[in-house]
């Protein structure tokens, strides 16, 4: 376990049930938040290569935009 997941384990033992459970939860909507704002990056790329592909296809030439894509 990192050092981060440790600090924050160690403050929701610290809370009560009532607490821990609104913790958690916020964790939870944080975390899907956040697993849909990659899930739409990653439909944008997608998009992106699939018009890129497309316009080879076509014969409009190669396609010069770079993809970035992130760590994650």
């Amino acid at each position: 376990m990192n050092a981060v997941a440790l600090q924050a384990a160690n403050i929701i033992d610290r809370l009560d049930e009532k607490e821990q459970g609104f913790a958690l939860d916020f964790l939870q909507k944080l975390s899907d938040r956040q697993d849909a704002e990659r899930h739409e990056k990653n439909q944008a790329y997608l998009a992106k290569i699939r018009r890129g592909i497309k316009q080879c296809a076509e014969g409009r030439g190669i396609v010069r935009d770079i993809v970035e894509v992130e760590d994650e």
